[in-house]
């Protein structure tokens, strides 16, 4: 047998589009002679299409889309996603099902079984659970088929299980392959977790388990392909490229291969965020993005993923000065857009600020209040210069400033899309020392400077935060763990570094709920995948 694997980057809801690619594909692989093309979850309409179920229009193009499919099966089995409409008024409109076509005809369907709605998860919420067994025959082989969540109900792969666990049903039923159909978002522990998955359920099944995952960046999600091959052993037979759209034929009893897409956390993190910010902009029907350039790490790091997402013609960077912004930030800023070869402007904002003064005068305005405003007003700016070159403003905030808000709403707060936002600050200067890997990107001033939003006289982050050596882990404790005060000082946190956290955190949940969509690379992130009322009772506090 030769089995096409095809991850695909469909565009959420564009299903002519995302057909026309699929019969590319299945095309190219009935020239290479092969017996079975897989493809993704929901390959005909993206994932996750959210709301873009309610419209009537998109179950119309969902099926036409299926019909070419069908007909383009002809000397070929095709396996792909698609909606099903449910036929009973009770429940919900559809099914998330996976069609199977052999020569022109439709062989099989299954429905998704087991539907999440935990994290970024709202399966639950759009599609009625499948309830029969995906087991089908063709030419004399008998083959399984799964929908990503399907397989993930086992015994340390999921924090809370299900009642059913659809692979163990193929447990004897002497299987040639299990098909998995899949559209699971990126993490940096995600990969080599859905490795040691497949190697188990394959050894389990004694049979060869193909995996598909949709290779895509949908708003804050990016889906990392990664599709694999594992055989009857356990091992990898074939591994499908990261964060790039691609097709590759495996063939039964191939040997093992090695795996060679080695990489290190940030070498992994950067190829995710400029292929999330790429996909952003490009879906988004833009070109060029701006950003503001303060000298800063974080800023410089962002500059450097927008160039490698989208070319260093389609960058600009702006510098906006105050009476309060140092020799070296200006000089690093323009230094950062010299090395990288991007556009460069700088327009300084302290005529603005004296007018604000000026005007406000009469409320005596003060510390905070004056510092809020020169961010205010570099956004203003900023978007008039993204308004003027039709570009998209990208936010530089990083997850331990969201965290304890420490950034101004309107102000560094905003943007179109928010590239660092789950990245802790040590992360983000690591990731910029892997950017200089090669060559001196960001200036090594940048990297040792210790951080300062410069909006006062000497200012440090460290005089409005914990040091981030301290913050950076009291952070992730209290994301991924939901611990509160009395929880982390167990762990070790001091009083005062805690206490510090927990009352910077309680009182900018309003921020966080603000801010731009932040690409997802943890386990745990700001935006989608946290629902916190804004009006309730502190939790954290105790």
């Amino acid at each position: 047998m030769k089995i096409a694997i095809a991850q695909i980057n469909p565009l959420v809801g564009d299903v002519p589009g995302n057909c026309e690619k699929a019969l590319s594909f299945i095309e190219s692989a009935k020239r290479n002679q092969a017996d079975w093309i897989l493809f993704p979850e929901l390959s005909l309409v993206g994932y996750p299409p959210r709301d873009l179920l309610d419209y009537p229009r998109l179950l119309q193009e969902n099926q036409t889309a299926l019909e070419k499919i069908q007909k383009a099966s002809l000397g070929t089995g095709v396996i792909v996603g698609g909606l099903k409409k449910n036929p009973s008024p009770a429940g919900k409109k559809f099914f998330n099902s996976a069609f199977v076509f052999v020569n022109g005809a439709l062989l099989f369907s299954y429905d998704k079984r087991l539907l999440p709605s935990y994290d970024v998860f709202e399966d639950e919420r759009y599609f009625e659970r499948g309830n029969h067994f995906g087991l089908f025959e063709s030419n004399s082989h008998r083959f399984g088929i799964a929908i990503c969540e399907d397989i993930w109900n086992r015994k340390g792969f999921i924090e809370r299980a299900y009642e059913s666990d659809p692979v163990s049903e193929f447990k004897g039923k002497n299987l040639n392959a299990l098909f998995v159909l899949s559209a699971s978002p990126f993490d940096l522990k995600k990969r080599d977790l859905r490795q040691k998955l497949l190697s188990e359920i394959s050894t389990e099944l004694k049979t060869t388990v193909v995996y598909c995952n949709q290779v895509s960046g949908n708003d804050e999600l990016i889906f990392d392909g990664g599709s694999l091959v594992v055989n009857e052993k356990g091992q990898t037979g074939l591994e499908l490229p990261l964060f790039e759209e691609a097709c590759m034929i495996y063939e039964n009893h191939q040997p093992a291969c090695v795996k060679s897409q080695t990489m290190t956390e940030s070498e992994c993190l950067f190829k995710a965020l400029s292929f999330g910010i790429k996909d952003y902009v490009r879906k988004s029907h833009q070109k060029k993005i701006c950003l503001g350039l303060s000298g800063g790490i974080d800023s410089s790091v962002v500059a450097a993923l927008a160039v490698e997402a989208l070319g260093k013609e389609n960058v600009l960077g702006v510098s906006l000065p105050s009476r309060f912004t140092s020799q070296a930030s200006r000089e690093d800023a323009q230094k950062l857009a010299e090395n990288l070869g991007i556009r460069f402007q700088e327009i300084a904002i302290e005529p603005m600020f004296q007018s604000f003064e000026k005007t406000l005068a009469p409320l005596n305005p003060s510390g905070l209040t004056l510092e809020n405003i020169q961010p205010r007003i570099r956004m203003t700016v900023l978007m008039a210069v993204a308004n003027q070159e039709g570009s998209l403003l990208l936010n530089t905030s990083n997850k331990s400033e969201i965290a304890t808000g420490y950034s101004t709403l309107y102000g560094d707060s905003a943007g179109a899309l928010s590239p660092l936002g789950d990245l802790l600050k040590h992360q983000v200067g690591e990731l910029a020392k892997a950017i200089n890997r090669h060559r001196e990107v960001v200036p090594r001033r940048v990297i040792e400077r210790p951080p300062t939003a410069e909006l006062r006289p000497d200012q440090k982050d460290e005089d409005s935060l914990p040091p981030y050596s301290v913050l950076d882990p009291l952070v992730d404790a209290s994301l991924t763990e939901s611990l509160g005060r009395y929880e982390l000082g167990k762990k070790g946190f001091s009083e005062s570094a805690v206490e510090l956290y927990s009352r910077l955190h309680l009182i900018s949940e309003y921020k966080r709920r603000q801010m731009p969509p932040i690409l997802r690379v943890s386990t745990k992130a700001f935006g989608m995948g946290r629902r916190i009322p804004l009006a309730a009772r502190n939790y954290s506090d105790k």
